[in-house]
């Protein structure tokens, strides 16, 4: 343990918190809901991406674009939410 790692810990604690706060605020989902269904930051930061991209004023065929390159991370993270939610 470094001598920031404390630091380091409450910074990610409260930006995950945030993220979560936002991810909220585009669905009708609850946070706590969204910590249950992405409990990790990157399938978090994942689906906020995917989401900006949904809204985005973009085509669809730029849309099936992105998620056939972020398939991994984004339809990952699609996946998880659809599941918790059906």
């Amino acid at each position: 343990m470094g001598r920031f790692s404390g630091a380091a810990k409450r910074a990610r604690d409260l930006t995950n918190k945030q993220l979560a706060t936002e991810i909220a605020a585009l669905s009708t989902v609850p946070r706590e809901r969204l910590q249950e269904m992405l409990p990790t930051k990157r399938d978090k930061e994942a689906f906020l991406e995917l989401m900006e991209q949904v809204e985005a004023e973009t085509t669809m065929e730029q849309k099936l674009t992105f998620l056939g390159d972020n398939l991994a991370t984004a339809g990952k993270a699609a996946l998880s939410v659809l599941k918790a939610l059906l």
